[in-house]
């Protein structure tokens, strides 16, 4: 990541169209500027998109996915070149997805490949890259999902719901909240080679997760279970070591309704993250020796149905993605306080839709 002209470019993931979960009112992919004075500038469009629902950046290229489904059952992904005089988005080009509905996509850490899940499709794809350029090339291989969960209107079905490469490995983990399972796999070669599954309780409903600084845990969300749970690396793979509920027990006695979306942890590596949707907070969690999870705190995130979380660049603040009120609050971030004084509220300001949060 570098600083142009000492600001930030913030692009924002956004729906575009009505769909059942979400009533999407963005043009497409919108960029503002952050100058790391307590908020973004105004959001602009930056790039025409339906739906791109989730959107990421590795050296000065945008990737975009286009949750939807064509007549052929896929949706699309796409790539972009960041503009460095204009900040704008320069399409670089557009491939069907491998699926319907793409959710996530990620690039690897040598900057070869792309691996989408597409979360509707049941299927990961795995795309090479154009070397020094990011073009997105030929899609290398699909891997379909099989089975299905306990839940019958969440878990008829698989449903990758995110593509996350290891830091210290050609390796990539698939939460499937279909099929209450992280999927793992070893690219070889262009191809996906399954390598292992990690199993979840039944009706966790796996959705995203978030390596620990170390890269020897990661801290995955349960959408269905609302929880958070640790897994350690041991020499067969990572095991699971914990699960803790993402709200407080009075919340949970209460019957409070409520999702978890997205995760994200501190550099720190004390400190982990998580919004809920319903409850419309974030859960402050600190993690400490022998892997404990203590929550210290949830936060109102002062918007409906958070979706993405995400750092500024130095990690004073937290932005929180309003879905449904079309908002992207800004917290400043005391990683010594203590519970909830962790975040506090500075502000929030208007984006059509955002799901998702990226830096450039």
């Amino acid at each position: 990541m570098s600083v142009r002209n000492e600001f930030y470019d913030l692009f924002v993931g956004t729906y575009t169209e009505r769909l059942p979960h979400v009533d999407g009112q963005a043009p497409g992919i919108m960029r503002a500027r952050w100058t790391g004075e307590g908020g973004p500038g105004e959001a602009t469009l930056a790039a025409v998109l339906r739906n791109p629902s989730w959107v990421t950046i590795f050296k000065n290229v945008l990737y975009a996915v286009s949750e939807t489904r064509s007549d052929n059952g896929e949706g699309d992904v796409s790539a972009y070149r960041i503009d460095e005089e204009s900040h704008r988005l320069v399409l670089l080009g557009m491939q069907p997805s491998g699926g319907a509905d793409p959710a996530h996509l990620a690039v690897s850490p040598d900057g070869r490949y792309l691996a989408v899940a597409n979360y509707s499709g049941g299927s990961v794809a795995l795309f090479a890259l154009e070397e020094g350029a990011g073009r997105i090339g030929e899609r290398l291989d699909v891997v379909r999902h099989e089975g299905s969960g306990t839940d019958p209107s969440r878990q008829e079905a698989p449903h990758p719901h995110m593509a996350a490469f290891d830091p210290q490995r050609q390796d990539l983990y698939v939460p499937d909240l279909g099929l209450d399972a992280v999927l793992v796999y070893r690219v070889d070669e262009g191809r996906l080679v399954p390598k292992g599954r990690i199993d979840c309780p039944a009706r966790t409903g796996p959705r995203h997760l978030a390596f620990h600084p170390s890269g020897d845990v990661f801290f995955l969300v349960g959408e269905l279970g609302n929880t958070l749970s640790t897994f350690r690396r041991s020499e067969s793979g990572f095991v699971p070591v914990g699960s803790v509920p993402l709200l407080p027990q009075a919340e949970r006695e209460r019957g409070t309704e409520s999702s978890a979306a997205a995760v994200r942890v501190h550099s720190s590596g004390t400190l982990v993250f998580a919004s809920n949707r319903g409850h419309d907070s974030v859960s402050i969690f600190r993690y400490g020796n022998g892997d404990a999870l203590e929550l210290i705190g949830c936060v109102p995130t002062q918007g409906q149905q958070p979706r993405d979380i995400a750092f500024t660049p130095d990690e004073q603040h937290l932005l929180v993605a309003h879905q449904n009120s079309g908002s992207v609050a800004v917290f400043a971030v005391d990683a010594g306080a203590q519970g909830e004084k962790v975040l506090s509220y500075v502000r929030d300001y208007q984006v059509p839709t955002p799901v998702c949060l990226a830096w450039a």
